[in-house]
């Protein structure tokens, strides 16, 4: 069972059936990296986003942006306001379409994050991982929704797989994948290159999480923040992954001490420019 932390979640039906689509989440790049705000409408015609009687797909994909950790988003009234968090800024210079399988990774994670992540992402990844395992069914994940949520409401799943399938969204990860009813996680890859973009995530972690705390165990981490969880990394994974982060001098690992100890040698402001230099 996950601890039950305070939590700014977004909630289950934020994304009102929109899938986050990678067009709309340039434009709202683009929109934040002058600092912009506005109401809805004023939002769609600067930047294309469509907008209906009511909102459209604007606030979704102001709010898949914010809990992607791409943009500081506000709301005050009817006025919107953002501005770029140091992923998002990198991402406009380097990816601005978010093409790379690191972007849509950290993205992924951020979006299944305890404390600022979207509710139904959280509890797939997160809360029920051990609960529904590496695949299951679209029947077993409507369930375990159903009863995470206290409602005997059906169809709570929403836009959750379909957007890791569609190429205009997050298929380049495609953290999970839909065949003869039958759903299944992918794990992320682990290669050298890249290191930095999951070793800010991991500083991204510590800093959230443990902000006045200079070493922190891989269980208590995990327990807290997912590090492991929401990827889904086994030990051998987990294993590797701290050796390419602690070879870019991103942490050390203590590896005397059972649970092994973790400090950060460097902050995510430090990193965040990194995270696509070491792509080929």
């Amino acid at each position: 069972m996950a601890k039950r932390i305070d939590n700014e979640r977004l909630p289950r039906n934020f994304h009102k059936t929109f899938i986050p689509e990678r067009q709309y989440i340039n434009a709202i790049l683009r929109f934040a990296s002058k600092g912009g705000s506005g109401d809805i409408k004023t939002i769609a015609a600067q930047t294309g986003i469509p907008t209906g009687e009511s909102s459209g797909k604007v606030d979704p994909t102001l709010d898949y942006c914010k809990a992607m950790r791409l943009i500081h988003f506000q709301k005050k009234g009817s006025i919107r306001s953002t501005q770029l968090t140091p992923f998002g800024r990198v991402v406009l210079l380097e990816d601005a379409f978010l093409k790379e399988p690191i972007t849509q990774w950290i993205a992924h994670f951020n979006l299944c994050d305890p404390k600022k992540g979207a509710e139904t992402w959280f509890q797939t990844f997160y809360a029920g991982a051990h609960i529904l395992g590496s695949e299951f069914s679209r029947d077993q994940l409507d369930d375990y929704l159903a009863g995470s949520y206290m409602t005997t409401q059906r169809g709570l799943i929403g836009p959750l797989v379909r957007m890791y399938e569609d190429k205009a969204s997050f298929s380049i990860c495609g953290a999970l994948l839909e065949e003869s009813n039958i759903i299944r996680r992918r794990i992320p890859p682990i290669s050298n290159e890249l290191g930095y973009g999951y070793g800010v995530w991991v500083i991204q972690l510590l800093e959230n999480f443990f902000p006045s705390i200079t070493q922190v165990t891989v269980t208590e981490l995990d327990r807290v923040a997912g590090w492991r969880t929401i990827p889904g990394w086994n030990a051998s994974e987990t294993q590797r992954i701290l050796e390419i982060i602690e070879r870019k001098g991103i942490i050390s690992v203590d590896r005397s001490m059972n649970p092994w100890i973790l400090r950060p040698n460097q902050t995510s402001a430090s990193i965040w420019p990194k995270i696509y230099c070491d792509l080929i």
